[in-house]
């Protein structure tokens, strides 16, 4: 009876101070991670849904994301899903023209062999985004090396299969790792592997990781890995693909490369 009783206190005790321990975004703050989200967009366009980010440069305001999202559609022009602030503080969805196209030329530059796009665009007031700085886009080192670690922790802000996470058109936040090793030299390994669940939709999402509690992006999703089953009877052909809960990230260093064509 004495030893039950001793280890009850213990189990206890042992649970009060897991109460006392902060974690998640509570022991970071919330900031960083609102910030990732109000970087975030929808594009949608012909009836293709994708996600892209906010970038600014000096006084210039740039919208990354893969390139195969503008490729989906011949479509001249789309809709770019952000949110507006009202008077009352409260933001709400807005939809914003979005023109990809003119004369039947790209208003885009691409990077030349990897699946990452830039759009420059011009913003009204009052919206409630707020551009990532190019500043904290991670560069390869001068020798090449990726900034990027295996094992670290990073954070996908997304719209899979065109899901806003509510009436004002906020992205829903997904955390993983990096999970491919080696990563450098950048120019002959492009991509990394996170092990974040991506669907359709999230391609041209960005890719964050936190430094000193700052977000930085550290790459652009592209696609997923999966597995592709095929079976055949005398009276039917499947063809069913899994998500392995796997992505592939252009490297940030590479969203740089195509900036500078603008």
């Amino acid at each position: 009876m004495t030893n039950a009783l001793a280890s009850g206190l213990r189990l206890t005790l042992l649970g009060f101070l897991w109460c006392l321990i902060p974690c998640g975004s509570a022991a970071t703050g919330e900031a960083p991670f609102v910030a990732m989200l109000q970087a975030t967009c929808r594009l949608s366009r012909d009836g293709h849904s994708g996600t892209g980010f906010l970038i600014q440069r000096d006084t210039n305001v740039f919208l990354v994301t893969a390139a195969h999202v503008f490729d989906e559609s011949k479509a001249a022009e789309g809709v770019l899903i952000v949110r507006e602030k009202q008077s009352s503080g409260e933001a709400v969805r807005k939809e914003l023209p979005l023109v990809v196209f003119q004369d039947g030329q790209p208003l885009w530059k691409r990077h030349p062999s990897q699946d990452v796009a830039v759009l420059p665009l011009t913003l009204p007031a009052n919206l409630d985004v707020v551009p990532l700085p190019v500043a904290q886009i991670l560069r390869a080192t001068p020798d090449g090396s990726s900034p990027a670690t295996l094992g670290a922790e990073v954070w996908l802000p997304g719209y899979p299969a065109q899901l806003e996470v509510n009436a004002a058109a906020w992205p829903v936040l997904r955390r993983g790792t990096i999970a491919s090793y080696p990563l450098s030299p950048v120019s002959a390994i492009p991509t990394l592997v996170v092990n974040i669940g991506s669907f359709g939709g999230d391609s041209g999402g960005p890719l964050f990781t936190l430094v000193d509690g700052v977000p930085r992006l550290v790459g652009v999703v592209s696609g997923m890995h999966r597995q592709t089953d095929r079976s055949i009877t005398p009276y039917e052909e499947r063809i069913q693909h899994t998500p392995l809960g796997l992505s592939i990230a252009v490297q940030a260093d590479l969203v740089l490369t195509v900036l500078d064509q603008l």
